[in-house]
């Protein structure tokens, strides 16, 4: 749908780049990109599939970077239409 230029999605799911690299972790891939460099390439995905930034930041394990190539602790939050998940989830293992 598209209303003034913008898509407009019919559901809203929340996830946050800690999610995609316990996914990527957790299938053995990107395992020699460090959290931070791998956060990044996943918030450049996560927008481009339609995500926006939440206001605040979700962690979920507490503050601290953790361990820099295994699971991260902190992590940035996206409202993400429902719709495109599985685009994004496809991308991940193609790219990673």
């Amino acid at each position: 749908m598209q209303s003034g230029g913008k898509e407009t999605f019919n559901t809203m799911i929340i996830i946050s780049n800690q999610i995609l690299i316990d996914f990527l972790r957790l299938n053995n891939r990107a395992v020699e990109i460090r959290n931070e460099q791998l956060g990044k390439q996943l918030n450049e995905m996560i927008i481009r599939h339609g995500g926006r930034q939440r206001a605040e930041t979700s962690a979920g394990r507490g503050n601290g970077e953790g361990d820099p190539f295994g699971f991260p602790k902190t992590s940035m939050s996206y409202d993400f239409p429902l719709e495109h998940i599985q685009e994004l989830l496809n991308e991940l293992v193609v790219h990673f």
